[in-house]
């Protein structure tokens, strides 16, 4: 059976999980977060969770030719579903979603969501996950070392760009007409790699 594999990519706090939690809702997909991927490698190493274990583990990952990792990881979570709709969720960089597109023989549909710096630090540090480390300038240290993995470029190179600067129901209006749009392009006009 063909899927449709959609690739949720973005910066730090601009409402990309939301947005595959919305689509997975609606669309009965299966998602994985590439960020569970670098998760599962701290604790495999028997870190303690934090901000620096988990920027130093997604460093590690991009240099040295193991981006691909994360990426045959990932495929690893989701080449077994049922689902017709696969939502990868937060990919860096174009070698990443290179091997995603070879291991699943498929194009992917990229969605780039952005927001402005000033929300997506208001909506990282309300989440919490990583407690008082939510400072602005964490959140400049990270989107740097994100850029220079090669998040930029994917956003970039996306086949739908969703503003997510107003309220959880503006996303949720925006993204749910875009996707369903793209499955009836899907249903017609199914492109392999």
């Amino acid at each position: 059976m063909q899927k449709l594999i959609l690739v949720i990519v973005g910066m730090a706090g601009s409402g990309k999980s939301f947005a595959a939690d919305l689509l997975v809702k609606h669309f009965n997909a299966k998602e994985v977060h590439s960020g569970d991927v670098i998760r599962d490698e701290v604790r495999a190493r028997g870190l303690k969770y934090s901000p620096t274990a988990d920027m130093a583990v997604a460093h590690w990952f991009h240099t040295g030719g193991r981006e691909k990792l994360v990426a045959q990881r990932v495929w690893e979570k989701v080449k077994r579903s049922r689902k017709e709709i696969i939502i990868i969720e937060g990919l860096r960089s174009p070698s990443q979603l290179k091997v995603i597109e070879q291991l699943a023989c498929e194009k992917p549909v990229i969605i780039s969501i952005t927001a402005p710096f000033r929300i997506r630090h208001e909506r990282e540090h309300k989440r919490g996950r990583f407690g008082k480390a939510e400072s602005e300038d964490y959140l400049r240290k990270r989107d740097k070392l994100e850029l220079s993995h090669g998040v930029g470029k994917l956003m970039k190179r996306a086949d739908y760009k969703v503003n997510n600067n107003g309220t959880t129901k503006q996303l949720e209006n925006s993204i749910i007409p875009l996707v369903e749009n793209v499955m009836q392009k899907y249903k017609y006009s199914h492109v392999e790699v």
